[in-house]
């Protein structure tokens, strides 16, 4: 039986590649990634969404990227043939849990079988001691290790995914948090830990301008959400505009800029 495995990121989608090669399955098994980040900006209007991304988040050669990818995603999806099935790869945070429910309302009219591999929950019985934010951060051998546990999505269970897809979707929200549930928040909701996150840089390096990869790690180790660099950074320029920080340097780059708290 063929396979096309869907995932969240491309880091995931290329480790996944690499396995399928190293175990000589690419006769039988493909991948395809949701190339979005669904935990933040507008759901409701594909087209508003991409403004959206557009003005905020990527840059022009991310949006020629973000357009042909979710071009090839819907015709692949479009075409998608019911000798093929689905597996899903997912974790425990707001990216991809919305993204599972999302892929489940664009299969649940397909004649496909659809399998879901939870990497937070199955990693518990093989590496007890391992902790992960996002299923990129495994290993292609890890995610071999983990085949094994692919559980099959009975049509009750699509059919409750696909419909709280269309919940999630009508919530004016452009910030997602996960815990345990989803959360719907205010898009400023991480300023406090971004301010926070620098004031602390500063004592520790006793450095008055900081580089933003180094407030990114900070809250990358202490904010218990998992939040994609990108927005982190558009929010930290918020606060820039704002006045809540000092900038040099040229912002088209996040290694060719500074800031400061004022």
């Amino acid at each position: 039986m063929a396979i096309l495995h869907i995932t969240f990121s491309l880091a995931t989608q290329g480790s996944m590649k690499l396995a399928i090669r190293q175990h000589r399955l690419q006769r039988n098994e493909s991948v395809l990634s949701v190339h979005d980040d669904l935990s933040i900006g507008p759901l409701q209007n594909f087209e508003e969404r991409k403004t959206w991304l557009a003005t905020h988040i990527l840059d022009d050669d991310d949006q020629q990227l973000y357009d042909e990818m979710y071009e090839n995603w819907r015709k692949k999806i479009a075409n998608l043939p019911c000798d093929v099935d689905v597996w899903i790869w997912y974790s425990h945070n707001t990216h991809e849990q919305i993204g599972l429910r999302y892929v489940m309302s664009e299969l649940i009219h397909k004649c496909s079988m659809v399998y879901g591999i939870d990497a937070t929950e199955n990693l518990k019985s093989i590496h007890p001691n391992l902790d992960i934010r996002h299923t990129g951060e495994l290993s292609s051998e890890m995610l071999m290790k983990l085949r094994p546990s692919a559980k099959r999505f009975s049509v009750q269970e699509c059919q409750q995914l696909a419909k709280e897809w269309e919940n999630i979707k009508e919530q004016p929200s452009t910030l997602r948090l996960w815990k345990s549930e989803l959360l719907h928040v205010e898009e400023d909701a991480m300023d406090a830990y971004i301010i926070a996150s620098a004031k602390n840089l500063h004592l520790q390096q006793n450095e008055e301008w900081l580089m933003p990869t180094h407030i990114l790690a900070q809250i990358f180790e202490t904010f218990v959400h998992y939040v994609g660099n990108d927005f982190v950074e558009y929010r930290l320029l918020m606060l820039v505009e704002q006045g809540v920080f000092a900038m040099k340097g040229d912002t088209t780059d996040i290694f060719s800029y500074q800031v400061k708290l004022l």
